[in-house]
């Protein structure tokens, strides 16, 4: 008789146990759905100026004096500086790795396909001040 209930209890155990982890398999997995990428009505003083001195000017060394040894490479410390740079036309080349353009943010990864899309917008839009 105890053979019996000792088989009962080990069979309930390995059911409860099955049943915990196929509930628990069963959790919120699912990744988040994407997060819009808002392109629109950006300006610099909305957008750009921040973007451009946290992805351009890193850490005070880049485009933020509009000479660094001996060559103009523009800033983007201020709406004008900015907007000769842009002007020039290959930032949205540099963002995304053309050929026969440095890449920027130098030495960084690729930027994520938002940030591109974000700042394209806004120079295609005319770069507007705000």
């Amino acid at each position: 008789m105890q053979i019996l209930n000792i088989r009962k209890f080990g069979f309930l155990l390995v059911l409860l146990l099955s049943g915990t982890l196929i509930i628990m398999s069963c959790g919120d997995d699912d990744p988040e759905p994407p997060t819009t990428c808002e392109t629109t009505n950006l300006t610099y003083e909305n957008f750009a100026q921040d973007f451009l001195v946290t992805n351009c000017g890193t850490m005070g060394v880049c485009h933020v004096d509009a000479m660094k040894d001996n060559i103009i490479v523009g800033s983007f410390v201020t709406y004008v500086d900015a907007k000769v740079v842009v002007d020039r036309g290959n930032i949205k080349k540099a963002i995304n790795h053309e050929d026969g353009i440095s890449n920027m943010p130098k030495g960084e990864l690729k930027l994520d396909d938002c940030s591109i899309d974000m700042l394209s917008a806004w120079i295609d839009a005319g770069a507007p001040e705000n």
